[in-house]
């Protein structure tokens, strides 16, 4: 029996960015109406950081499988991706290994997409500025992603420390011209920001993910309407977003068990007094579902809160693979 390995470079030649979000349809889709088993995901601490297990059911289209990944913040000093891992993916019907998947990229691409789906659902369809905090491998994830996804007029990148942002600024201005959609468009501008207030002025988009443990920006700073996608807090003591913030948008997660758990985000706000846990309207899969309602509605601002889930990389996975197969992609070894 021989498995199919698909590396990196495989992956990003398989998935384009409408596959990933229609992927995360599916994942966050299954997840709200039942059709998806997902224990929250297992966590292991080490001496340099974090390992968690992430297994998954997809009942409704019938994918298996499970992620260990790794979340060192030291790896970036040596040069090193801060998450790596790996998805493994089983055959539904006997349990067989069937694949085995770049779990780096994955959780780049499928973090990504799921913000490009609550882009899609919440966000002003005319907002066209985008603010990045934090100038890592998620946060180029989600420029490219978005880009890919809507026509954008500006992306500003602010970072502690600030050269970061300078450089992903460097290295993304230098291939603007194919961050648009497939529909083709005028290049955005893109620039690194010296201050949040920078960044956020005017931005109807943002994107936080940060290995901040602080909120990373002022509530008096973001633009009327903005929608927000929180990807990088996803432990209990951690946030990025002001509970100010938290109290005055609507608030959307990815799965409610595990937000409760893990996202510092909502769970600090609410030991605070500021909010109640009925701050949480609804989960994205509930939209996806229309068993709640798109857009900002009466709310200030829209926020999706976002932990990760083992049904999305399923999901991805299982796009990857398929993509993977049609167009002969990957390498094979004994099983």
């Amino acid at each position: 029996m021989k498995i199919r390995i698909l590396s990196r470079g495989d992956i990003e030649r398989a998935v384009t960015a409408q596959d990933a979000v229609d992927s995360m349809r599916v994942a966050f889709g299954e997840l709200s109406d039942g059709g998806a088993v997902v224990p929250v995901r297992g966590h292991l601490e080490s001496r340099h950081g974090i390992t968690l297990l992430m297994p998954a059911f997809l009942g409704g289209s019938g994918g298996l499988g499970a992620k260990i990944v790794s979340v060192f913040p030291g790896n970036a000093s040596a040069g090193q991706p801060p998450i790596q891992g790996a998805i493994i993916l089983l055959d539904a019907e006997t349990g067989r290994v069937r694949a085995l998947l770049d779990g780096t990229s994955l959780t780049e691409i499928r973090t990504a997409a799921g913000s490009g789906l609550a882009t899609e659902l919440l966000a002003d369809p005319a907002a066209n500025v985008l603010a990045v905090f934090g100038a890592g491998a998620q946060g180029r994830a989600h420029i490219e992603l978005l880009a890919a996804c809507r026509p954008l007029r500006e992306i500003r990148i602010v970072s502690v420390p600030p050269d970061g942002a300078e450089k992903l600024a460097a290295a993304l201005g230098g291939r603007a011209p194919s961050l648009v959609p497939p529909e083709g468009g005028r290049p955005p501008r893109i620039r690194a920001a010296a201050t949040p207030a920078e960044a956020l002025d005017g931005a109807g988009l943002v994107v936080t993910a940060t290995t901040s443990e602080t909120p990373v920006f002022s509530p008096a700073h973001l633009e009327p309407g903005a929608h927000i996608n929180a990807i990088g807090a996803f432990q209990p003591h951690t946030r990025e977003i002001p509970g100010e913030i938290v109290a005055r948008a609507r608030v959307i997660v990815d799965q409610r068990e595990a937000i409760w758990e893990e996202a510092g985000d909502l769970i600090l706000p609410v030991e605070e007094g500021i909010v109640g846990r009925d701050v949480l309207d609804a989960e994205l899969g509930e939209i996806v579902n229309s068993r709640a309602p798109r857009g900002r509605g009466d709310y200030e601002f829209t926020l999706f809160k976002s932990v990760g889930n083992a049904a999305q990389d399923v999901a991805i996975a299982e796009a990857a693979l398929s993509r993977a197969e049609a167009l002969g992609l990957g390498s094979f070894v004994p099983l």
